[in-house]
C-alpha cells in the first residue's frame, strides 16, 4: 500500500485507527466510557467526526451510565433530543429523581429561601413532636428513613425552592419536542394537641421569572384532629413550551398562637421531572 493510500484511510477513519489497526466502534465506546465525563466533552469530542458521534448518541451515555451501576431513565422514542442532554442525564441525574434539596429538614434551612419566620422560627424535629411517624412514602420520595421534619410556629413561617431547569439540561428544545411531566409533592401534618394552617403553591416559571402555570392549596386543622400525615400532590402536564424554572412554595403556622412550635408541620417536599 502506497503512503498516500495510506494517509488517506488514516484520514478517513481518523480517530478510530491506533497502532496500524482498525479498531471497531464498540470498542472505542468501552475505552471513551472510562474517560471521565470532563474529558469526553472538552476533548475526546473534538478528535473526529467519528468520535464526536460516539459521544453525541445517547446509547454511549446509557452505556457509561449503566456501567457504573446507575439507573438509566425511560425516554420518548420519538424525539431527538441534542447530544448534550443526554450528556446531562448522566451528570445531573435530573430525570426522575427528587430534585428538591433538604426535604426533611435535615439539614436546617439549608438550600431553601426563607420568606418568613415569624413566632419561634422554624424548628426541626426528629422524631415529630405531637405527630405520627412520618410516612414511609413520604421517606421514598425523600430518599431517606430519618422520621424527621420541619415544623412552624405561631406567626407565619414560610419557605421557597426555586430550580432552574436549564443547568440541569431541560433546555426549550427539549420542552418543544416532548414535554415532560413535572410532579410536586409535599406532606403536612398538625400536633394532637393544636391546630393550624398549612399552604403551599407550586409554580412553572418562565425566563424571566414570570408565573406561567401554578397550583394552590390551603386547608386547616382543627384542635384534636392533628398528628396525622395528609399528602399534597400536583402533575403538571399540559403547560407552555417556556419554561425555565419550577418554584416550590409552602408554609403555615399554628391556630393559638402559643410560644414553640405548635403549627404546621412538613417533609417529604419533592419536584419530579420525568417522561412517564
Amino acid at each position: 500500500m502506497s503512503q498516500i493510500e495510506d494517509r488517506h484511510i488514516i484520514s478517513e477513519y481518523n480517530g478510530l485507527y491506533f497502532c496500524d489497526t482498525f479498531i471497531a466502534r464498540e470498542l472505542v465506546v468501552l475505552i471513551l466510557t472510562q474517560v471521565d465525563y470532563k474529558g469526553v466533552i472538552a476533548n475526546c469530542r473534538l478528535v473526529c467526526k467519528q468520535w464526536n458521534s460516539i459521544i453525541t448518541d445517547q446509547l454511549f451515555w446509557k452505556h457509561k451510565t449503566v456501567s457504573e451501576k446507575r439507573k438509566w431513565p425511560s425516554l420518548p422514542r420519538d424525539c431527538n433530543f441534542p447530544g448534550i442532554f443526554y450528556a446531562s442525564i448522566y451528570i445531573y441525574d435530573a430525570v426522575g429523581r427528587n430534585l428538591i434539596q433538604n426535604p426533611n429538614g435535615k439539614y436546617r434551612l439549608q438550600h431553601w429561601t426563607v420568606l418568613s419566620k415569624a413566632g419561634d422560627g422554624f424548628a426541626f424535629e426528629q422524631p415529630p413532636v405531637g405527630s405520627d411517624v412520618v410516612p414511609l412514602e413520604a421517606e421514598n420520595d425523600c430518599k431517606l428513613v430519618e422520621n424527621a421534619c420541619f415544623a412552624t410556629s405561631y406567626h407565619s413561617c414560610s419557605k421557597e425552592q426555586i430550580i432552574d431547569l436549564s443547568v440541569l439540561g431541560f433546555s426549550l428544545d427539549v420542552f418543544k419536542q416532548c414535554k415532560p411531566k413535572i410532579y410536586f409533592k409535599d406532606w403536612y401534618a398538625g400536633r394532637f394537641d393544636c391546630g393550624c394552617v398549612y399552604e403551599c403553591t407550586f409554580s412553572l416559571l418562565d425566563e424571566a421569572k414570570n408565573v406561567i402555570d401554578d397550583f394552590q392549596f390551603r386547608t386547616s386543622i382543627n384542635q384534636w384532629e392533628g398528628r396525622k400525615w395528609h399528602k399534597v400532590e400536583h402533575c403538571f402536564k399540559e403547560y407552555p413550551e417556556n419554561v425555565r424554572y419550577v418554584k416550590f412554595y409552602h408554609g403555615g403556622t399554628d391556630r393559638k398562637f402559643w410560644a414553640g412550635h405548635y403549627g404546621v408541620k412538613m417533609t417529604g417536599a419533592s419536584v419530579i421531572v420525568s417522561f412517564i
